[in-house]
């Protein structure tokens, strides 16, 4: 096991008391130095790994409250969405050595170095061209393309206040603290007093000291309790429940849910082997450019099939009959088969110095994962070719196909 970190944070509470660590993660567990959360004795199941106060937590709210103090009330500030707040509360601990209004320093020293990063607007040229051609290669441009306009908003507002701080307010600088925010964000329905992961709405993004340093462990079932009060008392909290028992020396787990590779990948930097929740997004050009999310085995598959279908009746009262299901089903393979083609071989791959093994790793099972939801796809529609086939051969119709 890798040494154990000791630094003790100090946060700071209303009236000013500290805070230590240990009423944010509980005795038994300890962050090493791999980044990762070991038992330091044996943790019976259903036991209380972390808590975090609510007046802790880092939300937009608190952290526009600190940014007015230091940009004044005439930055358009109301107008930021809460990743730029956010972002740019935790960039402002990095540039400025020591105001009261940043409360989260112990917190913030804590997170991983961008070195550490590995989400796709953190490799290299050469890493991020390896997913050229797939589905995470153009989400990775838009998300580029879209923090880059929140970064150049909130530096063209903060080299208004201060031309040194706007100096040192970095394109870097932001999309470490986003990246952090992404990989580490949780919902804010988890401070409502019945704790949730969902909701119909969008929620906002929040950051819990301490509870977010658990890596993801799919499956693992856990639980987020509340002592529910008024946001400045202590009492207040969110606390993270581990339903199985963990061994003193193994790591403990959070459930981030059931995510793809390509979200794992590029909201938090790392992809799972063969993982059961992979999907694809199709978009199939000629059905009204709408979107679907095709699973392994083909799941989600009779959505884009009943699409491509309507598309070769032309009238949603049609009767479908053996040929529209032939020329769809011929439709829906050459669209699959085109995907494939373009998807990229992760068979000669090799680790060199602009491409890193972890990123070979998240590349090799994201790509295997896609090649055989699309392969699974194809199967798919070879079924309903068959059934097509079968309904000509009701009507005394033998067909032959090349």
């Amino acid at each position: 096991m890798a040494a154990i970190f000791t630094r003790r944070f100090s946060f700071l509470k209303a009236g000013g008391l500290p805070m230590s660590v240990s009423q944010l993660v509980e005795s038994t567990i300890q962050v090493d130095a791999g980044f990762s959360v070991v038992a330091s004795q044996d943790l019976p199941p259903d036991s209380k790994i972390a808590s975090c106060p609510f007046q802790l937590v880092v939300t937009k709210d608190s952290a526009l409250v600190a940014l007015r103090t230091l940009l004044g009330d005439a930055t358009p500030l109301q107008s930021w969405s809460p990743r730029q707040l956010i972002s740019s509360y935790l960039c402002f601990h990095w540039i400025i050595a020591d105001d009261s209004s940043l409360k989260h320093r112990p917190y913030v020293d804590s997170l991983p170095s961008r070195d550490k990063l590995r989400t796709p607007l953190h490799f290299t040229p050469k890493e991020l061209e390896l997913f050229r051609g797939s589905n995470l290669y153009g989400a990775t441009l838009d998300r580029e393309r879209d923090w880059r306009v929140e970064y150049e908003q909130c530096h063209a507002a903060i080299a208004n206040v201060k031309e040194e701080w706007g100096n040192q307010f970095t394109w870097e600088l932001f999309l470490t603290a986003a990246t952090h925010l992404s990989s580490r964000a949780f919902p804010s329905t988890l401070m409502s007093e019945t704790p949730s992961l969902t909701s119909p709405t969008d929620p906002e993004p929040i950051l819990l000291p301490g509870v977010d340093s658990l890596n993801h462990a799919r499956g693992a079932p856990v639980s987020w309790v509340s002592s529910y009060g008024p946001i400045t008392s202590p009492e207040s909290t969110i606390s993270l429940v581990l339903h199985n028992a963990v061994a003193a020396g193994e790591e403990a787990f959070n459930n981030y849910g059931a995510k793809p590779n390509s979200e794992l990948i590029l909201g938090y930097g790392f992809s799972l082997p063969d993982n059961p929740d992979d999907t694809i997004v199709l978009k199939l050009g000629g059905v009204e450019g709408k979107k679907w999310e095709v699973g392994r085995a083909a799941r989600g598959a009779e959505q884009v099939w009943e699409g491509v279908l309507a598309m070769m009746l032309g009238s949603p009262d049609a009767e479908p009959t053996y040929e529209n299901y032939l020329d769809a089903a011929a439709a829906l393979t050459e669209m699959v088969e085109t995907l494939l083609d373009k998807l990229p071989h992760a068979s000669a791959v090799e680790v060199d110095a602009g491409i890193r093994e972890d990123v070979v790793g998240m590349f090799s099972a994201y790509v295997k994962g896609q090649r055989e939801i699309l392969e699974s796809l194809i199967a798919f529609a070879r079924s309903k070719e068959e059934m097509g086939i079968d309904m000509a051969r009701e009507e005394g119709i033998e067909v032959v196909l090349d």
